[in-house]
């Protein structure tokens, strides 16, 4: 990555508009702008997509990892419901939206609360007062609260009683015992129940973390620069910031593997859940990088236990590798659903071999190279339209606050070798840093 000349940047210094950085070197194709203000909100302005369109994301870097008061899980996610209740100036989000014929939603998770609108850019100042205005001045009254609190509820009981859900909530319980990973997005069952009672919380929640200092807008699409940043300092500089960051608890050093049967109230066949204890994300860091290619090359779609399992001998339906990385230290997750409930054994034991190969063998250098072009090829072919390019954007500001550290992640992956990948597998792939649960049909029970 280069900026301007030098001799350029002594004539600009002292203009009031930011400059565009040039990409020259790295693997991100596009010029963008940075526009932070004196309260803290940033916002990265990048040219890219279709001619006419723009998508305007706003990135809350709060998700159920911030959620550390006791009996208050899943407010980050309740909070995505209630920013659609809309403003005394906007009182029908939901309306306004419908008319620009525009594509809005949100979503939450572990570390973050994403709020989009894909829509044509003669909106662009409407969208910006109408998200601006909700940002900072979001009004509900109890009684909406309440019900959409049991809208929540709802939302819970149905993926509590899907299989995957159900086994997402007992794996958090089973290998987190202090971190708030331990509980879902959507919170522990009995902190949904009582939300209805949460009002005045809430209300602290949202004065605390939906501040300016803790939200990174990325705006992508067709625009102008000079326009656009007149538009962010004239709807966002009145923002106070005040911004008060969770102190997370550490989670303590796993030294015994743990393992778990757990029952599905409906019919499934066994679904076997293995779990390492892995990094947090970062860029520079070889072995964290490494650590995510090692879920391709160990256990993804052209890995040899994928083909053994899945593709020859037709043992498991099933076999996905998430060892994508978190804000904090998270889990490096293997699940498979076994076909003969006799074999959930032998198919544990075929992973637990393959940790050890990695740990002892060093990775195939074609298959190295293969994979990490992969990854590189497959960030550069989702650029292809402006939501695309803005949602490319989300794992970098949540992790980092800002969109510099792509070129970084993509460099460090080039340099990621047989010998990082050992030693990643040796430092995380071990049993004593291993959760398994199991899930299985509920008996029947006379």
């Amino acid at each position: 990555m280069r900026r301007f000349l030098p001799a350029v940047f002594l004539l600009l210094i002292a203009a009031p508009a930011a400059l565009v950085t040039q990409q020259s070197e790295g693997i991100f194709p596009f010029d963008y702008r940075l526009i932070r203000l004196d309260n803290g909100f940033t916002a990265y302005l990048i040219k890219a997509g279709a001619p006419g369109q723009i998508a305007y994301v706003s990135m809350v870097r709060t998700g159920s990892r911030d959620e550390v008061e006791e009996g208050k899980s899943g407010f980050a996610h309740f909070f995505e419901h209630m920013m659609f209740r809309g403003t005394d100036k906007y009182p029908n989000y939901d309306e306004i939206t419908s008319r620009m014929g525009a594509a809005r939603n949100a979503f939450t998770s572990n570390d973050m609360t994403v709020y989009y609108l894909v829509a044509s850019n003669e909106y662009l100042e409407q969208i910006m007062d109408l998200e601006s205005d909700r940002f900072m001045n979001l009004q509900y009254a109890e009684p909406d609260f309440r019900t959409e609190a049991g809208a929540v509820l709802g939302e819970y009981q149905q993926s509590a009683t899907t299989p995957f859900g159900f086994l997402n909530e007992k794996v958090r319980e089973t290998a987190f015992d202090r971190h708030t990973y331990r509980h879902t997005t959507i919170g522990f069952e009995a902190d949904v129940r009582a939300m209805p009672d949460g009002y005045q919380y809430s209300k602290g929640f949202h004065r605390r973390f939906y501040r300016p200092e803790n939200i990174v807008l990325v705006l992508a699409g067709d625009f102008d620069y000079d326009e656009t940043e007149r538009l962010i300092r004239q709807y966002y500089s009145d923002w106070e910031p005040g911004y008060v960051p969770s102190e997370i608890p550490v989670e303590p050093e796993q030294t015994a593997p743990r393992r778990r049967t757990v029952e599905y109230p409906g019919r499934t066949l066994p679904v076997l859940s293995v779990n390492y204890k892995g990094p947090g994300w970062s860029a520079a860091d070889r072995s964290a990088v490494a650590t995510q290619v090692l879920g391709r090359v160990a256990f993804g779609s052209n890995s040899d236990l994928y083909k053994r399992l899945v593709i020859q001998d037709r043992k498991v339906q099933f076999l996905s590798a998430d060892f994508g990385l978190s804000r904090d230290a998270g889990l490096l997750s293997i699940t498979t659903m076994v076909i003969n409930p006799d074999e959930v054994e032998l198919v544990e034991e075929e992973i637990r071999r393959t940790a050890t190969r990695f740990r002892e063998e060093l990775v195939d250098g074609q298959l190295l190279a293969d994979t990490k072009s992969n990854i590189r090829y497959g960030f550069l072919m989702g650029l292809e339209t402006a939501q695309s390019v803005a949602f490319g954007m989300i794992g970098y500001v949540i992790n980092t606050g800002g969109i510099e550290a792509v070129n970084e992640y993509y460099r460090t992956l080039e340099s990621v070798t047989a010998e990082d990948i050992r030693e990643a597998a040796r430092r995380y792939l071990l049993d004593n840093n291993k959760t398994t649960v199991t899930m299985v049909q509920a008996r029947e029970r006379s």
